[in-house]
């Protein structure tokens, strides 16, 4: 199966590995408008059969491609989804889906209604800890209330202009609490943001209130000191007589009943480019996304465009509520 990737940055990039581990599919062409992406991409498939263009409407005029990545910035993601669905492809779309929900809707005239030519890159919903920790909240009963915090450096505020910890980063707890609570809609949204004074938003924080009397708070922020590898991502979610955690890439799920506490070990993956959890759940996203083209799986809930238009819906309203502070 030849796969095209449109943007060819971090994750981008992080994509064409997990896809060469894949058989039966391989990347045949990249588009990248920026030149020093575009170069890496040149160097990353040296000696192979790809072509490269630096404009959209070039590299479509290959014929062999059967489905794209679109792996492109935020602003960038609906246009060039539009044109991909119209010409009649099936796309693996990486988060956030656009900038609004307004902005989002554009898509609804060309997204299948099973979306089974739209797949929100949502992957969290891949990964074996997120999936241990909903089979271990299942067997515990209702949420009551959930806990998310993201945690990334602070130059990710210069790195990822444009982009605030709302769309960069909370986005994945939004998503995962949406899979969590079976897709229910919120009665109430409230926010709040510091500004950095040299611009940008270096810390958003979020809550959430749905009918059934649950509340979720999230956090997410750019303020690890630079120089700091990766991140610091925790969910936790309270019932009545219970606590789950889970501290992302510990590969420990602590379950905290009356009884005392339980802990769960996740398998550490061990496939080869894909030792860690971050890895070994965009393969399988990918493999997924590859057997909805072939008609063989489903879009799960959480990554249907449906389901992203309503967490657009979300992040529409936590900035429209967002009170903010400025240093």
């Amino acid at each position: 199966m030849k796969i095209g990737i449109i943007g060819f940055g971090n994750m981008g990039f992080s994509h064409a590995q997990q896809l060469s581990y894949i058989e039966g599919a391989e990347i045949a062409v990249v588009i990248e408008p920026h030149a020093a992406n575009l170069e890496k991409a040149r160097e990353y498939y040296t000696g192979k059969k790809v072509t490269f263009f630096s404009d959209l409407e070039a590299g479509l005029g290959d014929s062999n491609i059967e489905a794209w990545i679109v792996a492109s910035s935020t602003n960038s993601h609906v246009a060039i989804s539009k044109r991909l669905l119209e010409l009649g492809f099936k796309v693996l779309l990486e988060k956030p889906l656009a900038n609004s929900f307004a902005e989002a809707q554009n898509l609804s005239g060309y997204v299948q209604k099973d979306s089974s030519n739209l797949m929100l890159g949502h992957i969290l919903l891949w990964n074996l800890e997120f999936q241990m920790l909903c089979e271990e909240v299942k067997k515990l009963g209702k949420i009551n209330a959930i806990n998310c915090s993201r945690q990334r450096s602070a130059d990710h505020r210069t790195n990822y202009p444009g982009e605030s910890p709302f769309t960069l980063t909370m986005i994945h707890d939004l998503y995962t609490v949406f899979k969590l609570l079976d897709g229910q809609a919120p009665i109430n949204f409230s926010a709040q943001t510091r500004e950095h004074a040299q611009g940008g938003v270096d810390w958003a924080q979020a809550q959430i209130a749905w009918a059934d009397n649950v509340i979720a708070s999230f956090t997410a922020n750019f303020h690890i000191p630079n120089g700091t590898v990766g991140g610091i991502d925790e969910i936790s979610l309270y019932g009545d007589g219970w606590l789950v955690n889970l501290i992302y890439d510990s590969g420990v799920i602590s379950v905290t009943t009356e009884s005392g506490i339980r802990k769960i070990k996740v398998p550490s993956p061990n496939s080869e480019g894909a030792t860690n959890h971050f890895d070994f759940a965009l393969r399988e996203e990918i493999q997924h996304f590859l057997k909805v083209i072939e008609g063989n799986l489903s879009v799960p809930l959480g990554a249907r465009y449906e389901d992203a238009c309503a967490m657009q819906k979300w992040l529409d309203n936590l900035i429209s509520f967002t009170k903010s502070e400025g240093v």
